[in-house]
């Protein structure tokens, strides 16, 4: 997936705003949970797996996504996803 500048807009200047963000990688594999990192240069993006108990963090990676949802706490939802040729 393509890393655009709204996505990286919204990951690091909307931090404090965001409830929750849903990754969708092939297969249908999901993980949702509420933002914990986000590291500029390199771009890293780390969420609190919900479903996951072991090892709950997971490091999005943006190579693989097919889909990104983020939920902001004023129930804004955003979705990016790279387009189909």
């Amino acid at each position: 997936m393509k890393i655009t500048h709204d996505i990286k807009d919204d990951l690091l200047t909307r931090t404090k705003l965001i409830d929750n963000i849903e990754v969708v990688y092939k297969k249908k594999k999901k993980f949702n949970g509420a933002l914990s990192a986000v590291k500029h240069d390199p771009f890293e993006v780390r969420i609190l797996d919900e479903e996951t108990k072991q090892n709950p963090e997971h490091q999005i990676d943006f190579e693989i996504a097919e889909q990104i949802t983020i939920k902001f706490f004023d129930e804004t939802i955003k979705t990016y996803q790279d387009e189909v040729e």
